[in-house]
């Protein structure tokens, strides 16, 4: 089964048991526009020059979410930097269409819950834990050195890093030591060096992001091209 990397995003952030996320949704909403961001970059679509984001290709993706990110940033004419775009994209109904993508791939089912009698609070149980395994099961393997590190992966698990998932699905790692291998990872020899500044950058946009901090930071403005 095939995910985009905000839908395997959404899928670590929802406990396979009770449904409910495992951390703040500000976290998850943010981690998936991050996500859309960084699966433009990596198809060429979008680039970050002096800082800032800027399309390269304005030739649609077939994925919902990111063409729908793409045509904001064609349609802007001001130039933001990654953490301001994170900022501006998270929408709780991009999250919800995710959601819905899962339950529709068969890998979620949508329970509603009543809260207070009154207000439903749907939850998200895991049906088929099949892609979620094979995801943990390669990170940790790109962690342990046993893998060999690919995009996907690292770009994965940089994500999950920045958003505090790591410690629910590898508490035997070390937080520190996490943090020195997710830094080696986008630093590394593995790709190109402009495929590891684009992670490092967009990660470190989505922390700005979370954290409120919708001004660019020397770190998030670092050039990918």
């Amino acid at each position: 089964m095939e995910l985009s990397l905000a839908e395997q995003l959404v899928l670590l952030s929802y406990d396979d048991a009770t449904g409910r996320p495992l951390v703040p949704i500000n976290h998850i909403d943010c981690g998936i526009e991050g996500a859309v961001l960084l699966s433009l970059a990596n198809a060429g679509r979008i680039v970050i020059r002096r800082g800032h984001v800027e399309v390269a290709d304005h030739t649609p993706t077939g994925d919902p979410s990111q063409d729908a990110a793409l045509d904001e940033i064609s349609d802007d004419n001001k130039g933001h930097a990654p953490d301001w775009w994170i900022y501006h994209l998270a929408s709780p109904h991009h999250r919800q269409r995710l959601l819905d993508n899962l339950v529709g791939k068969g890998v979620l089912r949508r329970e509603d819950h009543r809260v207070v009698g009154v207000f439903h609070r749907p939850r998200y149980p895991m049906i088929d834990p099949t892609a979620e395994k094979a995801m943990v099961d390669r990170i940790r393997n790109v962690v342990n050195r046993i893998a060999e590190p690919d995009r996907d992966s690292v770009s994965l698990l940089a994500l999950s890093h920045t958003m505090l998932l790591d410690r629910h699905y590898f508490p035997e790692i070390n937080h520190d030591d996490m943090r020195h291998r997710v830094m080696e990872l986008a630093e590394g020899e593995w790709a190109a060096p402009a495929v590891g500044k684009v992670i490092y950058a967009m990660n470190m946009a989505v922390m700005a992001a979370i954290t409120g901090g919708i001004a660019s930071s020397s770190t998030a403005a670092v050039s990918a091209t």
